[in-house]
């Protein structure tokens, strides 16, 4: 599942090597950011694949007053939009993505929206070139919606929700545009995890679910994992 991503982030990053050695050869990078930093707002579209764990479509989780059908996500595109700050050792942001995704649900056709809080830093490798190589670590709070994803006692089914908390890691590079503007591409690895779920009755804890509604109950959260190409546009204000 990574390769495709590994491959795309590669061309990427040799098509803005190319086009920027005419520029490097004839006068540095512009970097506006000193030590104290630059505010920037910041635009993103995204690719997401979410890995089969618990994610799986067939999984139930239930009491006697509602059952979740945990859906099987398809990958999809997304965007985002975000602020943060720019140093000359690197930056950090804060950003709200959202993505639309196709759904099964135990062999039953849905859909998805599932949004994303990021607070993540990206620490650069090198600093002196125009094309900067980064680490990227951050810290996720994830929800997400599934149509006609909980049914309740009498059968009807409405829309689950589900919350939670994450962590990601990742690398890429960054490249001036302008002096002002700079253009960002990040693969990321995300561990997430569904803690909450939310129905037609109330809010529950996922460990107070029961597998398949009448056997043991569930022992953790929903382990969500995700593989995500990020591609930013930057404006430094």
């Amino acid at each position: 599942m990574i390769r495709p991503f590994i491959g795309a982030l590669a061309v990427i990053l040799l098509s803005l090597r190319l086009a920027l050695l005419p520029a490097a050869a004839d006068k540095p990078a512009a970097v506006r950011s000193g030590d104290g930093g630059a505010f920037f707002l910041e635009g993103t579209s995204l690719y997401l694949s979410f890995a089969a764990m618990d994610l799986d479509g067939a999984r139930v989780l239930g009491n006697a007053d509602q059952v979740f059908f945990v859906p099987r996500l398809k990958p999809s595109l997304g965007f985002g939009i975000g602020f943060g700050r720019r140093f000359r050792s690197g930056l950090w942001s804060v950003s709200y993505l959202v993505s639309g995704h196709d759904a099964t649900l135990r062999g039953r056709d849905s859909s998805a929206v599932s949004r994303l809080v990021q607070v993540n830093a990206r620490t650069f490798l090198a600093r002196s070139s125009a094309l900067r190589p980064f680490l990227h670590l951050g810290l996720n709070f994830p929800w997400l919606k599934v149509r006609d994803g909980v049914a309740d006692r009498d059968g009807r089914l409405h829309d689950a929700r589900y919350a939670g908390l994450g962590v990601n890691i990742g690398a890429g590079a960054l490249a001036p545009v302008s002096e002002r503007m700079f253009f960002s591409a990040s693969l990321l690895y995300r561990y997430n995890g569904y803690l909450y779920a939310y129905g037609p009755v109330k809010g529950i804890d996922v460990t107070d679910l029961f597998d398949d509604v009448t056997g043991p109950r569930h022992t953790r959260f929903l382990r969500a994992p995700v593989i995500a190409l990020e591609l930013s546009l930057g404006y430094e204000l």
